[in-house]
């Protein structure tokens, strides 16, 4: 069996609305970007952020884009501060039940619609207590890396390449859309872990359910 979990909002929690708020009160109230910031955070559109987590510009170009919304007095650090805020650390029992389903056979991968600044952020946290990536994933798949964002197909039918024909797919993701692109490629989906958990016959399969 194989297992694709999202990072944030999955196996990190997220603070949207608290980040929104410490952004907002950098940024300067006269901007004339023509977007929310709302809109700015949520990396659609023609915005660079979108551009960002496509990994189509550095992470050097996106500080700049953010300090050009900023009062002139704000720094790059302070606004790379604000950013990694969004992002809380991977929760020690996702990397635990991980671990597991490793040592059991299963396949797990990563993916995730993430930028560079983020994922330098959380991927130490992979490679504590003598880890490394590897041991927790046999692959991940990051939209600034791939240049491919969720939930278009595209993404799906790259990480399908490493799965086996005819392999039960469990996923998890908190994003309904991404789900739904999920089911039709035929895989298994959930909102969260818990859910994931809650669910008895994948836990009979997988004996994931206990002590987690």
């Amino acid at each position: 069996m194989t297992f694709v979990f999202d990072l944030g909002g999955v196996l990190a929690d997220l603070d949207v609305h608290g980040f929104i708020e410490r952004l907002r009160a950098l940024m300067d109230a006269d901007s004339e970007l023509g977007a929310s910031v709302e809109e700015l955070t949520s990396g659609g559109g023609d915005s660079f952020l979108h551009e960002y987590e496509l990994g189509h510009i550095s992470t050097e170009e996106c500080l700049k884009c953010f300090h050009g919304l900023c009062r002139p007095e704000v720094t790059e650090e302070e606004i790379r501060q604000v950013w990694l805020s969004e992002l809380k650390p991977v929760k020690e029992s996702a990397k635990q039940m991980i671990l597991r389903l490793r040592r059991e056979g299963h396949k797990v991968f990563m993916l995730s619609n993430t930028n560079d600044m983020h994922w330098q952020y959380i991927k130490p946290m992979f490679e504590e207590k003598g880890h490394k990536l590897e041991d927790y994933f046999n692959k991940v798949f990051l939209s600034f890396d791939t240049g491919m964002i969720k939930p278009h197909k595209e993404v799906f039918d790259e990480v399908e390449k490493y799965i086996e024909e005819k392999e039960d797919v469990v996923y998890i993701d908190d994003a309904e859309k991404n789900r739904l692109q999920g089911e039709q490629h035929g895989w298994v989906t959930f909102s969260s872990i818990e859910e994931c958990l809650k669910s008895l016959n994948l836990c009979s399969k997988t004996s994931i359910g206990g002590g987690v």
